[in-house]
């Protein structure tokens, strides 16, 4: 293998996008690239042969830099870096030892600027936490009202009112899918523990009262495990509550069945309704964006094709022969001896 020429290295310095400043041995700045020079608003010459301490806002954190350095070791973790200007910028750092032929001959910096990413993560989590309060308080406020008018009321008045609480209820339901769907996006891999889908499925199937619809349901009498976390059960009344809700005519039936094939646990739900327009499948993932999330049922159906790619596994959706539709969700079978992934 050729050894590429030194020049190579600070073609790569000077290139790379992102802050990064070189020092000596006592952490002194040595090198800098021009992303540096415009990102800080100093010039190469104020900061070469200084300490780049003034560049981060915490002094602790600088401190625990240099200590892991000064250890041999490498430093990667969040700080507030600072500008000439006196401005904080929110980002992530790595810091890590340069050595040549095995001896020290100095250290490497890298900024990555996520104030933007910052601003927007609390926006959502803003109008998140405010919207659902708001939904819930005067839905909540809207559906009293509706139900002293329902009781004053006969015929198809009341059938009036009666479609009324029921959209009320849907969009509370709506608000606490938003809420987990935050939940959900703030959630790590380490959560995930063995669950038994059969009980989360029978635990659904007593949930989905309705007797315009008949409920056919094949698992296994054992448990069947898969990796999952507390979320599951909601995932799995989500898409069985759309295949209940959004079936109509009359004999109407859903069929929910588990199996264990070699590469997957597969959960299925099956309806005979009008079936889904293949060409909005994807726009009801949310897979592809759209005006808006059309069938009534989309926020649902996102929630579960995002909660099932947090697990491994995956949602696949068929129309059903001769009609209705037929959704798959694919879960990672897991030793029930396991307690994490």
């Amino acid at each position: 293998m050729t050894t590429p020429p030194p020049e190579i290295y600070r073609l790569i310095l000077h290139e790379t996008p992102n802050p990064t400043v070189v020092t000596d041995e006592s952490f002194a700045i040595v090198d800098l690239n021009e992303a540096c020079v415009e990102f800080t608003g100093y010039s190469r010459e104020e900061m070469l042969g200084t300490l780049p301490m003034f560049l981060v806002n915490d002094p602790d954190t600088y401190e625990e830099m240099t200590d892991s350095l000064a250890e041999g070791d490498s430093w990667e973790g969040e700080l507030e870096a600072v500008t000439k200007a006196d401005e904080r910028v929110f980002g992530r750092g790595a810091t890590f030892p340069l050595r040549s032929e095995g001896e020290l001959v100095g250290y490497a910096g890298i900024f990555v600027d996520l104030s933007e990413r910052r601003r927007s993560e609390q926006t959502v989590n803003v109008l998140n936490r405010v919207l659902r309060h708001n939904i819930r308080n005067d839905a909540n406020v809207v559906g009293g009202v509706l139900d002293t008018v329902r009781d004053a009321l006969s015929g198809s008045d009341r059938d009036l009112v009666d479609m009324a609480v029921q959209r009320v209820e849907r969009l509370l339901d709506r608000a606490e899918t938003a809420r987990d769907l935050h939940e959900l996006l703030e959630r790590t891999p380490a959560s995930l523990v063995p669950r038994d889908l059969c009980s989360v499925v029978e635990g659904a199937v007593a949930d989905a009262d309705d007797a315009d619809v008949t409920l056919h349901v094949d698992v296994p009498d054992g448990p069947v495990w898969v990796l999952a976390d507390d979320a599951l059960a909601r995932g799995v009344d989500a898409v069985v509550e759309n295949a209940v809700e959004h079936n109509a005519g009359d004999d109407q039936n859903v069929w929910l069945t588990v199996e264990t094939t070699p590469e997957a646990v597969v959960f299925t739900v099956e309806d005979d309704g009008t079936g889904i327009d293949p060409a909005r499948v994807e726009y009801l993932f949310g897979r592809r964006e759209d005006s808006q999330l059309r069938h009534g049922q989309g926020l649902s159906l996102f929630f579960v094709d995002r909660l099932l790619d947090f697990y491994g596994g995956a949602v696949v959706y068929h129309p059903r022969d001769p009609n209705g539709c037929r959704f798959e969700l694919r879960f990672r079978p897991v030793d029930p001896s396991s307690d994490s992934s």
